[in-house]
C-alpha cells in the first residue's frame, strides 16, 4: 500500500570542495555535486510517490451507500486540497460490487473496512462465513484506465505461478469501468497472510531482521533469473493489442518460465506516462526493444507536453517550487541535450541491461512476515506500476532498511562502530549502536543483491534519467547540473573517442553554483517550515490536526521577519508563500470534514 511520506536529505546539497575561477575543465565541473533528490524518482516509478509513516487509517462502513467510501477521509491537505480529493474520489455501485463478491466467494458480506492509500482503496470484506478478502478500488490519480490494472493482475499472476513468489491469490477482477456493473476497475484477492511487517518491525530482534532481508533476497533472486525480451510493463495477450505486444516474452538465450502463450510484455503502464493532459497524447509507451528506447521515451515525452501544454509556476506542491520563472525553450535545449548524451549513460554490461519485474515500494506497509520467531517474508502485495525495466535502474534498496549511509564504504566491507566509541555517553553509545545495526542491514542487502549489480559512475548514469522526466516540475536545475555532472566524466562514460556534445563556459558553471546555492537555501528554509508545522509532503496533514494546522498558518506570514521575507521576495519574485493553491481548481466534491 502507497502511504505518504515526507522527503529526506537526499537533495542537491553544496560540494565540499570550492569552484576556482580557472578555465573550464574537468576539475571545474566536477566541483558541482549534487545528490539525487528523493523526489527524482526513477521513471517509472517512481516517483517518487508520497507516503505516510504507519498503518493507513481505517474507517467502518455501516451502509451499503456512504459517501465517505467515495471520498479519501484519511488525510486533509494545506493547499491545492480540491485537487488531491478529486484526484481520489470515485463513486462506484457498493451493492454490486457486494453482489459480486458475494458470488465469487460463496458467501455474503458481512463487513466493509476502508483502508486508503495514496492511490488507491482496499476494502477489507469479511464475509458471512468468517473469511475474509480484499478488495481493491483504482483511484483516478493511481494511473491509465484498464492499463494499469490489467497490468497488475497480470504481474501478480506471472510471479505467483511462474516464479514462486508469495502474492495473494486473484479471485476475480475487473479493469472496464464502463461495463463490469460497478462502475470502477477493482481487483478481489486474497487476504496477505502474516503479519504486516510495520507493525512489529520496530520490536524484532538482529536475528529475525536479518531473516527478512535474507528471505527478500531470495524472493528477488527469483524475479532477476526472469529476463524479458522488451521493456515495458507485463499483461495477459488478450489484453493488449497485437500491435502493442512484444514479439517474444524471453530474451533470446535466457531462461524460459512457460506461460508464453498466456503473457506479453507490452506499453508501460506507470503513471508518469499518462499524468495531467499526456494521457490523450501520442507518446511512445513502448514496448521498448533497448534502454537507449526507453531513455530516449523519457525526453520525448516531456518535450512534446511542455511544448503544448507547460504553464509557468504551477506546481502539484509548492514546496517543490523552483527559484525563478521557467521557460520553455530552455527546458526543450536541455531535453535534447540530454538526448545527445544517451548513449553515454548506458552500461555495457549485459547483466545490468537485462529486462527484469522489480518490485519498486517495499516499504514495511507491503510486506508481510510469518507470524513466529522466524519473521520470514510470507507475502508481497501491492504491485501496482512494477514493469519490466533496465536492472541498473530498477535495482534500490527496499525503504525500511533505509539508514543513515553517509558513514558506510563501498565495496564487501561491513561497517564498523567509531573509534571513539568507548569514550561516548551511555546515551550517545545506545544511539549508535542502533544505527550501526541499521547500516549492517542495510549493507547486508547491498553486498547480497546490489553489489554484483554494480556499474561504474552510477550516479552520472542515473541521475539525468531521474531528472529528463520531471524538469517542468522540478525545475531545469537538477538536469542540468545532471548534464554538467556527465560533460566533467565523459571520458570515463564514453564509449568511443567522439567529443562531449555539451559545452559549459566558465561564466555558465558559475551561474550553475549561485543557483545551486539558492536552490539549497530555499529548500533548506522550506525543510524547516514543513518540519516546524508537522506536515508531510504536499501538505498532507491528519484530519484532527488540519483546523490547528489552518489556525496556525493563518497567522504566521504576518509574524515573519521583515528582513527574511525581502530576501525571499529576491528568489521567488512570485508568491514564495508556500502555503498556497498552485493549481487550477478542478470540478470536484465539497471537502467534508
Amino acid at each position: 500500500m502507497k502511504v505518504l511520506r515526507s522527503p529526506v536529505s537526499t537533495r542537491i546539497v553544496r560540494p565540499t570542495t570550492a569552484l576556482k575561477p580557472t578555465n573550464v575543465s574537468r576539475n571545474l565541473a566536477t566541483a558541482i555535486s549534487i545528490t539525487p533528490p528523493s523526489y527524482l524518482s526513477l521513471p517509472p516509478p517512481g516517483p517518487p510517490q508520497p507516503r505516510l509513516p504507519g498503518p493507513s487509517v481505517v474507517a467502518s462502513l455501516g451502509t451499503e451507500y456512504n459517501e465517505n467510501l467515495f471520498r479519501y477521509t484519511s488525510g486533509r491537505w494545506l493547499y491545492n486540497e480540491s485537487q488531491q480529493m478529486a484526484q481520489r474520489y470515485i463513486k462506484f455501485d457498493v451493492a454490486a460490487l457486494r453482489r459480486i463478491i458475494a458470488s465469487v466467494c460463496a458467501s455474503p458480506v458481512s463487513s466493509m473496512e476502508k483502508k486508503e492509500g495514496l492511490f488507491n482503496k482496499t476494502l477489507m470484506v469479511t464475509l458471512a462465513n468468517g473469511k475474509k478478502v480484499a478488495v481493491r478500488i483504482k483511484n483516478p490519480i493511481a494511473g491509465p484506465d484498464h492499463l494499469m490494472t490489467s497490468s497488475e493482475v497480470a504481474t501478480m499472476d506471472f510471479v505467483r505461478h511462474n516464479l514462486g513468489i508469495p502474492v495473494p491469490k486473484i479471485l476475480a477482477w475487473s479493469s472496464h469501468a464502463a461495463n463490469n456493473g460497478v462502475g470502477a476497475e477493482y481487483i478481489i484477492m486474497e487476504s496477505a497472510p502474516g503479519v504486516q511487517l510495520s507493525t512489529v518491525w520496530r520490536t524484532m530482534d538482529s536475528r529475525q531482521k536479518k531473516n527478512v532481508v535474507n528471505s527478500l533476497v531470495a524472493l528477488e533472486q527469483n524475479m532477476l533469473n526472469a529476463k524479458f525480451a522488451q521493456y515495458g510493463s507485463l499483461y495477459y495477450r488478450d489484453d493488449i493489442p497485437e500491435s502493442k505486444r512484444a514479439p517474444r516474452l524471453y530474451a533470446h538465450g535466457s531462461r524460459r518460465f512457460g506461460s508464453e502463450e498466456k503473457f506479453c510484455i507490452g506499453p508501460i503502464a506507470h503513471r508518469n506516462f499518462y499524468e495531467d493532459e499526456r494521457a490523450a497524447m501520442d507518446l511512445d509507451r513502448g514496448p521498448w526493444s533497448s534502454p537507449e528506447d526507453y531513455l530516449r521515451s523519457l525526453a520525448l515525452r516531456e518535450e512534446a507536453w511542455i511544448s503544448r501544454f507547460a504553464k509557468p509556476n504551477i506546481h502539484d506542491d509548492p514546496f517543490r517550487n523552483v527559484s525563478g520563472p521557467q521557460s520553455k525553450e530552455e527546458h526543450l535545449q536541455c531535453l535534447e541535450q540530454y538526448r545527445s548524451i544517451i548513449p553515454a549513460l548506458v552500461p555495457t554490461s549485459r547483466k545490468v541491461l537485462a529486462s527484469n519485474l522489480w518490485h519498486s515500494d517495499l516499504n514495511p506497509g507491503n510486506i508481510f512476515v510469518s507470524d513466529d520467531e522466524e519473521r520470514r517474508v510470507v507475502s508481497i502485495i501491492d504491485w501496482q506500476g512494477c514493469w519490466a525495466g533496465p536492472a541498473y535502474l530498477q535495482m534500490t534498496s527496499p525503504s525500511f532498511l533505509a539508514c543513515d549511509v553517509a558513514g558506510l564504504t563501498s565495496g564487501l566491507d561491513f561497517p564498523k562502530l567509531p573509534l571513539e566509541y568507548d569514550i561516548m555517553s551511555q546515551d550517545t553509545k545506545a544511539i549508535m549502536r542502533e544505527d550501526h545495526k541499521a547500516q549492517i542491514l542495510h549493507k547486508l542487502y547491498e553486498i547480497k543483491q546490489l553489489y554484483p549489480y554494480r556499474i561504474s559512475d552510477r550516479e552520472a548514469r542515473v541521475m539525468p534519467v531521474r531528472a529528463a522526466g520531471r524538469t517542468w516540475k522540478d525545475g531545469i536545475l537538477p538536469l542540468r547540473l545532471a548534464l554538467l555532472d556527465v560533460f566533467s566524466r565523459w571520458a570515463e562514460l564514453s564509449r568511443s573517442d567522439e567529443p562531449c556534445p555539451l559545452r559549459f563556459t566558465r561564466e555558465e558553471v558559475q551561474e550553475l553554483k549561485r543557483q545551486r546555492d539558492r536552490y539549497v537555501d530555499w529548500h533548506d528554509f522550506l525543510d524547516d517550515v514543513r518540519t516546524t508545522f508537522g506536515m508531510r509532503l504536499y501538505g498532507w496533514v491528519s484530519p484532527h490536526e488540519y483546523p490547528s494546522k489552518r489556525a496556525l498558518l493563518e497567522g504566521t506570514r504576518s509574524r515573519l521577519p521583515v528582513a527574511l521575507t525581502s530576501q525571499l521576495e529576491e528568489i521567488l519574485p512570485q508568491d514564495w508563500w508556500p502555503f498556497r493553491d498552485t493549481v487550477p481548481l478542478p470540478s470536484a466534491p465539497e471537502v467534508r470534514v
